[in-house]
């Protein structure tokens, strides 16, 4: 169409703000042309700018927003609003894109000791959030009670509810590059501030609301090809690194000013700014001059002042994924010890063959919710030591009894040579095992685990059963790779309440494959029995921190006295411990005893008269002539 055939209209662009009308700006424009086509018009003589969309009044003060996917199906006189004769065009400014790509909001973060870092790489676009104006005014002090809560406030997480594991792993997270022991970081934690805070607007936006959240093609596509990769845990390690470990849901911007607090410091003042400030965030002040708030307080009127004052409610970034997702990149990095505690426990030994049940209560309630998760798939390993050094003739076993959406529980036997009522004083160490679905990986205490389950369920029930083994354990006794194993019960009654477990770990020398043997021993009947039906769960600890102790210990031999091993310590907090054989010699089924200061092998008196299988064909005991034995201590 030639432009002279073009028949302009005055058009009066009203831009609304905060619900306000700015003055109007007046402009010739073609009716007849699309919105889209308008938007580049007015964009190229600088009328508007990106952050603006297009309005259609409904009713009096009430508006429909035009997307802008939907501009280009849009005629100008079909958007515009006549009113006593002005064509008026009514557009609004999109208050919180502006601040979100003002600020980053769909960045990843990371805390640090020197505070909150922007990730280099997005891996959202937000579509919307919700706004809200607050301007509220604020004086308070911060103090600080631990180094994890010196990390939280200092990255701008100030009101945190106790119990959020999810900020505390981040602040882990920021202090695992930070010298614990530095003085000046020691001196830090120990300091205080007053401040004043100006909270201007709240952004937000919520995990439930996801269709307001896209994932960047280029993060799905790295989270992808972590999934599929080698080692998907160093390949989210990186994406980590390059994408933020958090997004916070809850923003709050404004200005917010600090000052060394008078009686941390000793100044005997009554004017609060009777010295200068340490910290400013927001707004505009001078550097060399004593602090002014009405000036600061002004110069937060414009949005382009202020600064980012508060986060909260942090999302992993990686929960942020659709959830097929999200389950395929959890279980590709594998189970890690999510866990770990030492608990006491009385037990009273007042008949024999009576078990203890001892009951997961001490455990906390976030522990104990993903236990019953389905999507973690948790498994738990106990070990258990007496505290009295001097107790004898006397150890115990642990079995996990995990009955059908219950709460697990450890079952304890002791085992004496002849019965004697006895109250003993244990320790009980426990370790929950479990895909990560929080995603702290990254947390430099994290123990990866590799676990095995195998079934017992055969149709001829075994007192000395065989399982196979694919892993190669003789490389990992070499590389200093940790394994141990638990019988899990899923029921416990007369059949097997006084039944106890035993395995050891061995290398058949055929092929050079690998079993796990299994016996189990009836302390009513004072003999080997038929092994019930469990569950055995092994347990290879694939990456741990230097911090833990592993060992592989051979036995010691003394005249009348059972193989043993001095661990040279007082620490009464029970060690992981198994058995590994480099020659299947058919030995007698051996158990360990563990003290504080000392693990012991034990063997057991069968009452079968010679009659079982164990009794006819395993007959060894181990010798000093033999170097094919070695424990395995893990701490």
């Amino acid at each position: 169409m030639s432009s002279k055939k073009i028949k302009k209209i005055t058009i009066f662009i009203k831009i609304i703000n905060n619900l306000s009308l700015q003055k109007s700006i007046i402009k010739r424009l073609n009716p007849n042309d699309y919105l889209s086509d308008i938007r580049k018009e007015l964009i190229e003589h600088n009328v508007i700018n990106d952050m603006l969309i297009y309005l259609k009044e409904e009713n009096d003060e009430e508006f429909g927003e035009i997307e802008r996917e939907d501009e280009m199906n849009f005629l100008l006189k079909d958007t515009i609003t006549i009113k006593e004769g002005q064509n008026i065009l009514y557009l609004k400014r999109n208050y919180w894109k502006i601040l979100s790509n003002q600020f980053k909001l769909d960045y990843g973060r990371t805390m640090s000791i020197d505070g909150i870092k922007i990730a280099e790489k997005q891996a959202f676009i937000i579509n919307n959030c919700e706004l809200k104006e607050i301007n509220k005014y604020k004086k308070g002090r911060i103090e600080f009670e631990s180094k994890e809560d010196w990390m939280k406030k200092t990255n701008l997480f100030v009101d945190v509810e106790n119990g959020n594991n999810n900020i505390t792993n981040f602040a882990k997270f920021g202090l695992s590059v930070v010298n614990l022991h530095d003085k000046s970081f020691i001196n830090e934690i120990q300091s205080a501030y007053q401040y004043t805070e100006i909270g201007k607007v709240s952004l937000k936006f919520s995990k439930q609301n996801l269709e307001n959240l896209k994932l960047t093609d280029e993060f799905k596509n790295d989270v992808i090809d972590a999934i599929n990769s080698k080692n998907p845990r160093e390949r989210f390690k990186k994406i980590t690194k390059e994408y933020g470990q958090f997004i916070p849901t809850e923003i709050i911007l404004g200005g917010k000013v600090y000052f060394n607090d008078t009686d941390i410091i000793g100044e005997k003042s009554s004017k609060f700014y009777s010295f200068n400030y340490i910290r400013l965030l927001g707004g505009k002040h001078p550097d060399d001059e004593n602090f002014d708030e009405k000036n600061w307080i002004e110069s937060l009127k414009n949005y382009q002042n202020w600064e980012c004052i508060e986060f909260k409610n942090p999302l992993n970034i990686f929960h942020l994924l659709f959830d097929d997702l999200r389950k395929q990149a959890f279980k590709s990095i594998g189970k890690r010890i999510l866990y770990t505690s030492t608990e006491n426990c009385d037990y009273y030994l007042n008949e024999s063959g009576r078990h203890k049940n001892f009951e997961l209560k001490n455990i906390p309630q976030n522990i104990l919710e993903i236990i019953h998760d389905e999507e973690s798939d948790c498994d738990i390993f106990a070990t258990v030591v007496d505290t009295n050094a001097n107790s004898k003739k006397v150890f115990f076993n642990c079995q996990i009894l995990r009955k059908p959406n219950t709460k697990p529980s450890i079952i304890i036997h002791g085992i004496q040579k002849s019965f004697q009522k006895r109250r003993y004083n244990l320790k009980i160490k426990m370790m929950i095992i479990g895909y990560d679905k929080d995603f702290n990986f990254i947390l430099p205490d994290t123990i990866s685990v590799e676990l095995i389950k195998n079934v017992y369920d055969p149709q001829n029930l075994l007192e000395f059963y065989s399982i196979p083994l694919k892993q190669k354990l003789n490389s990992m006794v070499t590389n200093g790779i940790p394994f141990f194993g638990i019988p899990v019960l899923s029921n416990l009654d007369s059949s097997n309440k006084s039944i106890i477990i035993g395995h050891n770990f061995c290398n058949t020398l055929s092929s050079n494959d690998f079993n796990i043997d299994v016996y189990s021993y009836c302390l009513k009947k004072k003999r080997y029995d038929k092994l019930p039906h469990f569950v055995f769960c092994t347990i290879i600890i694939s990456d741990y921190p230097t911090s833990n102790f592993y060992a592989s210990l051979p036995f010691n031999f003394k005249f009348l006295r059972n193989p043993f091993i001095d661990l040279n310590t007082s620490n009464i907090s029970p060690k992981c411990v198994s058995l590994y054989l480099s020659k299947n010699n058919n030995y007698n089924p051996i158990f360990l005893s563990q003290k504080i200061n000392q693990i012991k092998i034990k063997y057991l008196n069968c009452k079968c008269k010679r009659t079982c299988f164990v009794c006819k064909n395993k007959k060894v005991k181990i010798s000093r002539n033999e170097s094919d034995i070695e424990c395995i201590v893990f701490d």
